[in-house]
């Protein structure tokens, strides 16, 4: 069983690139699902947002994850200390899905701050999806439903495409057709079988 960490900064395309994954076969497990199941079930990871974002994160007691979005998007200092907070508890949850899995030859992390919470230690190697910054931005606005300087905003907290050339292995680019995308999931499946 290999562990391929799959990153890339918001709007890239890791969704697609994911889906094309699991359409080959791969085994998926999505750090922002067991993220958002977590903000349902896990009070104390609620009490400890809470306590470092305030009250107003906290609607009918679970969590107004736009609310939070808000705070910690535009400020690198409070998206790492979310990720501080949230990341032992989605680790602890990733894991047991990875031994739930253990019969899949390849296993797809598909977590968006692979590299900022130590998640890539435990991954065999890591492939991260770019994108223009024009595509992430028309992408995020309407997966999102936000404005244009939001999406900006959610960017500019985000690493470069740098950051992800110097610690993986591989790079998609996102920037074309759905086919084109398809095609470079499935030379790179055969790769990761080899």
């Amino acid at each position: 069983m290999k562990i391929i960490g799959l990153t890339g900064g918001s709007g890239a395309g890791k969704s697609i690139v994911s889906s094309y994954f699991r359409d080959l076969g791969a085994g998926i497990v999505n750090a922002d699902e067991i993220y958002y199941e977590l903000c349902e079930t896990n009070k104390e990871m609620l009490l400890k947002l809470q306590k470092e974002f305030g009250k107003a994160i906290i609607k009918n007691e679970m969590l107004n994850r736009k609310e939070l979005a808000n705070i910690v998007f535009c400020d690198e200092f409070k998206l790492n200390k979310l990720n501080e907070i949230t990341f032992p508890y989605i680790e602890d949850k990733s894991k047991k899905s990875f031994y739930n899995m253990k019969d899949k030859e390849i296993i797809i992390y598909d977590a968006p701050t692979l590299f900022q919470t130590g998640a890539n230690n435990f991954c065999d190697l890591c492939v991260a999806v770019i994108s223009k910054k024009e595509k992430r931005i028309e992408r995020i606005i309407e997966r999102d439903n936000i404005t244009t300087e939001q999406a900006k905003m959610r960017i500019n907290a985000q690493p470069d495409d740098e950051f992800y050339f110097k610690r993986c292995t591989h790079i998609i680019k996102n920037n074309s057709s759905k086919e084109d995308i398809k095609n470079k999931v499935m030379i790179l499946w055969k790769k990761l079988l080899e």
